[in-house]
């Protein structure tokens, strides 16, 4: 088991590391980051989501039902859980109650998840990571943005009604973005019985194989250009 531990999760710190090193260096600030950050979630972590699922095939994807709803209890419900404790019991205020909530139960998953999760289920990797990035771009961030407003507006009933609407242009949002829809397409084709061949399933893990490490090494850069304590 440790020797399954430190396999999985030394990839992880190294590459971190090396960010953080580049940032250190000057090769690389927080500019950079975002431009790595905007490759990635446009591009590389859709191609790799999209070709991992169509890969995985019809049968894997009805064997992982319980799993999809297991992710959704545990995110959605950790979200609330989170956001009750932090409004109820520490008296914070709706939005940092929001803020926190979404830091502690939205995984990294599009970061962290190809590296440490391709190495614990290689099979379902894809699946795991676009079930996740579902549940936290279509509902946990709309939440989150809507809770932000509150400390702002007074709960009339046009702000309700201004608050209703923004949740829904959040939504349609969200699926406008590629690390959404390109899941949820190749999950449709997947569901039909189309798959891909190893041949050109190249044509996806080329650049989407590069997800996990330009994830990490951006997340390394941030680490050291503001410096959190």
């Amino acid at each position: 088991m440790i020797l399954v531990l430190i396999s999985a999760l030394l990839p992880i710190i190294v590459t971190l590391c090396l960010g953080y090193f580049s940032g250190a260096r000057k090769d690389f600030g927080e500019s950079h980051s975002k431009i790595l950050n905007k490759l990635i979630m446009s591009y590389s972590l859709p191609m790799s989501l999209f070709g991992g699922i169509l890969a995985t095939g019809r049968k894997v994807i009805f064997e992982n039902i319980p799993v999809a709803i297991w992710i959704f209890i545990g995110m959605v419900g950790g979200y609330l859980i989170v956001f009750s404790i932090c409004k109820f019991i520490l008296k914070n205020s709706t939005s940092l109650s929001a803020l926190r909530s979404l830091t502690i139960s939205g995984p990294a998953i599009p970061f962290v998840g190809p590296t440490l999760l391709g190495f614990l289920f290689p099979t379902e990797t894809s699946l795991i990571v676009a079930i996740r990035s579902l549940i936290m771009n279509v509902v946990q961030v709309p939440l989150t943005v809507i809770l932000l407003s509150t400390d702002s507006y007074e709960l009339s009933a046009s702000n309700k009604n201004r608050k209703i609407n923004n949740l829904g242009l959040d939504i349609i949002s969200a699926f406008k973005k590629p690390v959404v829809w390109a899941p949820i397409f190749a999950l449709i084709l997947s569901l039909f019985g189309i798959t891909l061949s190893p041949i050109w399933q190249k044509n996806f893990s080329v650049l989407g194989g590069a997800t996990g490490g330009m994830a990490l090494f951006s997340i390394g850069i941030i680490l050291y250009v503001k410096n959190p304590s």
